[in-house]
């Protein structure tokens, strides 16, 4: 109903797909004023958890899976550090991944079947190379063989396990050759072709 609503707004037509990456592009904008309020950590999980994403403290055994679950009392004075996220199905997209700035605990990443990752987001991993250890990408469609190539650029010396999946952008043949460079680009790094 709400849609109806916007999209017939004074007579205008909103196609469907440019209403939802609207509010996409509003959900994952950064605000810097945020940041330096609340610190990087907490408003990357801010921005990750609202759009679908979960997220793992360092030192905690349990995943974050809802934003209301964030800590909110104002007299807790733990640091909280993201170590893990795992986002699956999530509306995470370019426009939010320089949130990463700043975050230095970010050591697994998983990101499956996220509609709105593309090339652009893999290029902000460079943000937490140093922490990044474990990354699974699969099923992110918006990615091409060039953005995965970019990987091998981003200096992730510390990355250990790179797991690479199917995109529809990207043949089979294409895949295999990102493999085999990727495995010569990251030569410390276990890298695997998934399904």
């Amino acid at each position: 109903m709400l849609f109806q609503a916007c999209k017939s707004l004074g007579g205008l037509q909103i196609p469907k797909r440019t209403f939802f990456g609207a509010l996409n592009s509003i959900f994952n904008s950064v605000s810097p004023g945020r940041i330096k309020l609340v610190g990087p950590d907490r408003a990357c999980a801010e921005w990750l958890m609202r759009n679908g994403a979960h997220i793992r403290w360092v030192g905690q055994k349990d995943f974050v899976t809802h934003y209301d679950n964030l800590p909110l009392d104002p007299e807790d004075e733990s640091i909280y550090h993201i170590e893990e996220i795992f986002a699956k199905d999530s509306s995470i997209s370019h426009h939010g991944f320089p949130h990463l700035r700043g975050c230095s605990h970010i050591s697994r990443v998983a990101l499956i079947h996220c509609t709105y990752v593309n090339d652009t987001c893999l290029e902000s991993f460079a943000y937490i190379k140093g922490s990044l250890q474990n990354l699974d990408i699969r099923s992110c469609h918006e990615l091409t063989q060039n953005g995965l190539l970019k990987l091998g650029e981003l200096g992730l010396e510390n990355l250990r396990c790179l797991r690479i999946g199917s995109s529809s952008k990207l043949k089979q043949e294409d895949l295999l050759n990102v493999f085999q460079c990727l495995q010569q680009s990251l030569p410390f790094c276990r890298v695997e072709l998934i399904d």
